[in-house]
């Protein structure tokens, strides 16, 4: 899909990885086969990803690619060492891209997002019987401004990366959490 969307838009500039999967899981009852699925979406689908894109970039003289990752990446969670382990390896990966492909023009970023209010915490609050406005409230009381944040707000943080606003920004995990990560 890379390639077309190269192809349809005559080039690449920007490539935005975001994908995520989570499974309640301490590591002893994690299995073999739920790792390769937290692994496979959460990591390498990014890998692969900038594999395609990085040559259409290349050749559009560079670009920008932003990953997602999470303020789980630096602050671990409770049975979530998968999911934590994988956005630690996208902010690893993130750096690691931004340092081979920077002659190349390639700005490669991240974000970390933290306690962001989407329709699966919708959908928890729901399941629990809970109204929203209590979820949010709670759900943000962790953070530095007491609540939590929103799509738009993450969104925000990639649109600048991916631009040319951000021009002097590589190899960054930007964290979108309200200041949780500085508590």
């Amino acid at each position: 899909f890379i390639q077309q969307a190269a192809a349809h838009f005559g080039e690449l500039h920007i490539l935005v990885n975001n994908a995520g999967i989570r499974m309640y899981q301490n590591v002893v009852e994690a299995s073999e086969e739920s790792w390769d699925t937290m692994l496979a979406v959460n990591l390498k689908a990014y890998a692969m990803c900038a594999k395609a894109a990085i040559p259409a970039m290349v050749r559009a003289g560079g670009g920008s690619i932003v990953s997602t990752a999470s303020i789980r990446s630096v602050r671990a969670g409770t049975n979530t060492v998968q999911y934590d382990t994988t956005k630690a390896a996208v902010a690893a990966l993130t750096r690691s891209m931004a340092r081979d492909h920077a002659a190349d023009g390639i700005r490669v970023n991240a974000v970390g997002p933290g306690p962001i209010l989407t329709r699966f915490h919708e959908k928890r609050a729901a399941d629990a019987g809970r109204e929203i406005g209590e979820f949010s409230e709670e759900f943000g009381a962790e953070t530095m401004l007491k609540r939590p944040g929103t799509p738009r707000e993450v969104a925000n943080c990639i649109l600048f990366l991916a631009s040319d606003e951000a021009s002097f920004v590589t190899g960054t995990l930007l964290f979108v959490d309200g200041g949780k990560t500085a508590m």
